[in-house]
């Protein structure tokens, strides 16, 4: 078996040009399937790295604005309001903490320097519920949305934008000319799904903002956290029945609200990144087949070349299946060279791609190198060879020694 591949070794060596041509296929193919694969668990990862940052055991609760057609005239859905949000708070055990949720976007100014971002109005919880610290100054309370003080915490890259080096604890911010005193700046988040808007917005006491910008009582959202993982279904269930006694709806009504908690959005998004990787890698498999279709014609112009060879070993004593296996490993050691070469170019490709991606998006990407992808795609790299290059070792084994002697 060693002198075999030896052999094989020596038969590629004497037509390195060749050869490399002809791994060129297998390297691209086995390249594309380990880089993509790898891209798509970086992918996984960061996209539940994204979730994880939004908070835990989050449920979103959004006001209902689908309603079907032949309900559009008797079944018009209001907007939440704050007795909704008293409702979920006061008549769900297994909801842990609720905070109403307003943002709309506007003009922040700080001296010279200001932009255009979003301003969320929300009750102290929100934080607890989206688990954000802040790295300076300190939460507004209770008693600053029952007063409606105008105070504001500032996100981490907000703050650098507007007031460079300098503290901006108790500076003054203008919400489209309304002023705000800073009383804290947020820690980092990073963006979410290329929303950046985390770490550039602005966050008031609702009743600030609901009155400074003009936007009334009503509620755009609200987030709800459950007391565990486990308990989420159940505070759904009781968040729903909260809302409609809330909002006096009729058996006969719809539910004036749309659920959804993380664990739905991470398995969508978990779907979608998977069913993206799947149909790129069966791309870079059909690229490996054509590699493998390479190696077939080859390993054909390679036994016509050698009939002579073949029909020399014949005649001094080698039988059918030392020629077939012959020929068969040196399409294998094509295949597998070309193999590990493109499984280490794959990964070089994915680690390259991740530090892009960190850059675009301003935020790390983890860096998630799967061993399962090089060993599939070297298995297979090795059964493409094997495939393709049984037919070509089979026409060599079955030579007649006296005819291929003959051969010029």
């Amino acid at each position: 078996m060693i002198n075999a591949v030896y052999l094989a070794f020596q038969a590629l060596a004497a037509n390195k040009m060749r050869a490399a041509l002809t791994m060129l296929g297998t390297i691209i193919g086995v390249m594309c399937v380990v880089a993509l694969w790898n891209i798509g668990e970086c992918g996984r990862r960061y996209m539940g790295d994204s979730l994880a940052g939004l908070g835990d055991n989050i449920i979103f609760v959004f006001p209902r604005y689908n309603a079907d057609d032949e309900d559009q005239a008797r079944n018009r859905h209001r907007p939440l309001s704050l007795g909704d949000v008293a409702a979920i708070r006061e008549n769900c055990p297994s909801v842990r903490l609720v905070s109403p949720l307003l943002q709309s976007w506007h003009r922040v100014v700080a001296g010279p320097h200001f932009r255009q971002t979003a301003v969320r109005g929300c009750f102290p919880s929100y934080f607890e519920i989206r688990q954000w610290g802040l790295t300076a100054g300190t939460f507004f309370g209770e008693a600053d949305v029952r007063s409606g003080n105008h105070v504001a915490l500032l996100g981490n890259a907000l703050a650098r934008e507007l007031f460079g080096g300098l503290d901006p604890i108790g500076q003054t911010v203008r919400i489209e000319g309304v002023p705000f005193r800073v009383i804290g700046v947020l820690e980092a988040k990073g963006s979410f799904f290329g929303d950046n808007s985390q770490d550039t917005g602005v966050c008031a006491p609702y009743t600030a903002v609901s009155d400074a910008m003009g936007v009334g009582r009503g509620v755009h959202q609200v987030l709800v956290s459950a007391r565990s993982r486990e308990a989420t279904a159940q505070a759904k269930q009781e968040i729903r029945l909260a809302v409609r006694a809330s909002q006096n709806l009729p058996p006969d009504r719809k539910d004036g609200i749309e659920l959804q908690d993380m664990g739905e959005v991470a398995q969508a998004v978990d779907k979608v990144l998977i069913g993206i990787t799947m149909l790129l890698g069966v791309i870079a498999a059909i690229s490996l087949l054509v590699g493998g279709i390479g190696i077939m014609n080859i390993m054909l112009v390679s036994v016509t070349e050698r009939t002579r060879e073949i029909g020399l070993r014949m005649a001094l004593g080698a039988t059918d299946f030392n020629v077939l296996s012959q020929f068969l490993i040196e399409a294998m050691v094509l295949s597998a060279v070309g193999g590990l070469v493109g499984a280490a170019t794959g990964l070089a490709v994915a680690a390259g791609a991740v530090k892009v991606l960190s850059f675009v998006t301003q935020r790390p990407w983890p860096m998630v190198l799967n061993p399962l992808s090089v060993a599939v795609a070297l298995a297979f790299s090795c059964a493409v060879g094997i495939f393709f290059g049984f037919y070509p070792a089979w026409r060599a084994s079955r030579l007649n020694p006296i005819v291929a002697l003959r051969r010029e």
